[in-house]
């Protein structure tokens, strides 16, 4: 981890590099690289604080599967309740249920 004062002293050569340009978009280079020597010495002082995180447990809901969800997953429907069928099946000498099924 570099120490601060290296940041510093970096970002302060960054500004004096840009200064000596004429080129306004290579001194936009330089100061972009400033900025991000900003937002890494802002993140150590994001790091050194402690924070604070409430976990909480899932709700019962959100623990136990649905009944579709379990069918889903397992292939079985609980308490034997099993889904309607899209359509009622009759014998009409037919071989299958795709259309394509002669």
């Amino acid at each position: 981890m570099l120490s601060e004062e290296a940041v510093l002293r970096h970002m302060k050569e960054e500004l004096e590099r840009a200064l000596d340009l004429d080129d306004v978009q290579k001194q936009r280079e330089h100061v972009r690289a400033v900025r991000s020597m900003c937002d890494l010495f802002l993140q150590g002082e994001r790091s050194e604080r402690p924070v604070k995180t409430q976990v909480s447990k899932p709700s019962e809901a959100a623990v136990s599967p649905s009944a579709a969800e379990w069918a889903a997953m397992t292939g079985e429907w609980p308490d034997q309740q099993q889904p309607k069928k899209a359509f009622e099946e009759d014998d009409d000498e037919s071989n299958g249920k795709s259309l394509f099924d002669f």
